[in-house]
């Protein structure tokens, strides 16, 4: 069945109010923010967030257990399924990312993601997954939440591959508290909508398209119970995460807390990526 699309007119005007708000995005991250207290400038991310995703008609849907907006020292944990991703996680709860090193290049959005706490990494460097290790473990320390995809690529939001590990070491070295959650988008009646997925080759601008041709999109995040990453080691704090998001995708019901179940072994390389 060919999905329902919006208007040329409508698709225009969407697509002139998310370059309005591009513009007012580069206006507040290089006028307001630097003057402004550091909580004061996670309200404003969060609330541009907001407003991006009612420009392109993506409702948002949250479901299980979620976090308070007090909170602090989180390691979320996500399934990664399009650039999209990023808005709803902040639209929810401020968090820092961290991304793959060919982010920083794309035009604007790569110095956005810079001045706003993004932490880039080359997934193929040993030295730079320490050097993250350490940001990450810094920031939690400081009270701020990160958010991480350990899949280190996007998938069509069904399915996960395998998560890699390495990053988890930072929520056990900052005793941070690690939150899964799981990640999809449906369309207006409800179906899967495997489009929105920003996978292979295609271009973020191509992306952006479709995204806007879309009568209305709805994003639903599953949380689970969040996990005391004392409770294991990075392997089975990894093991745990992915059986929590994987049962989340499914429409399962979160497990109740407990120690992670026994992992397997996995390699902490390469690590995490964000579109």
């Amino acid at each position: 069945m060919p999905h329902p699309c919006t208007g040329r007119l409508t698709q225009l005007t969407r697509g002139a109010r998310l370059v309005g708000k591009l513009i007012e995005g580069v206006f507040l991250i290089g006028a307001v923010m630097p003057a402004t207290p550091p909580h004061e400038r996670d309200v404003i991310i969060e609330q541009w967030c907001r407003d991006v995703l009612e420009t392109l008609s993506i409702r948002l849907v949250l479901q299980g257990e979620r976090p308070p907006s007090n909170v602090s020292s989180v390691l979320f944990v996500a399934n990664h399924v399009s650039w999209i991703d990023i808005l709803v996680i902040n639209a929810c709860r401020r968090a820092h990312f961290v991304a793959k090193t060919e982010v920083r290049q794309w035009p604007l959005v790569g110095w956005m993601a810079a001045r706003t706490g993004t932490l880039f990494l080359k997934r193929t460097s040993l030295h730079e997954l320490a050097q993250v290790t350490q940001g990450v473990t810094a920031s939690l320390r400081r009270g701020q939440c990160v958010a991480l995809f350990p899949e280190g690529t996007t998938t069509d939001g069904v399915s996960l591959q395998a998560f890699h590990s390495g990053l988890f070491e930072s929520a056990i070295h900052a005793e941070a508290l690690v939150w899964p959650v799981a990640i999809q988008y449906q369309q207006q009646d409800g179906r899967h909508d495997a489009d929105i997925a920003f996978v292979g080759d295609q271009t973020l601008v191509a992306s952006i398209r479709t995204v806007l041709t879309r009568p209305m999109t709805q994003a639903q995040l599953s949380f689970a119970s969040p996990i005391d990453s004392s409770a294991g080691n990075r392997r089975e704090l990894t093991a745990w995460s992915r059986q929590a998001i994987e049962r989340g995708l499914a429409g399962r019901p979160p497990l109740a807390s407990q120690a992670p179940p026994r992992a397997q072994e996995d390699d902490a390389f390469p690590p995490l990526s964000a579109a």
